[in-house]
């Protein structure tokens, strides 16, 4: 986001947000989707070393297979979601010589 040619408020610099911003989106849904198959696989691993048969939540034993990995999916992505932008807005501070 520093670029010198841009700006504030110019075209340049309102499509550079624009990208930063799909980029940004498109980045947090494939860690989010790659994070949630990783925490069901993990749990699914586990379930059947200790238990020895799959979770029945993500069987439709209970109909709510498709809930449960949506709400992994949403909770994972807003808390992705929220350091992404925090890094990507967020102002570096600039070193003052004293």
């Amino acid at each position: 986001m520093k670029l010198v040619d841009s700006k504030p408020w110019s075209i340049a610099w309102i499509l550079e947000h624009i990208a930063s911003a799909i980029l940004l989106v498109g980045t947090v849904l494939a860690a989010a989707s790659a994070l949630t198959a990783l925490i069901i696989g993990i749990e699914e691993l586990l379930a059947i070393i200790f238990t020895h048969h799959f979770i029945n939540t993500y069987t439709n034993v209970y109909n709510n297979a498709l809930q449960t990995v949506f709400w992994h999916f949403v909770i994972i992505f807003v808390v992705v979601a929220f350091w992404s932008l925090l890094d990507t807005f967020t102002a570096e501070p600039q070193d003052t010589q004293i």
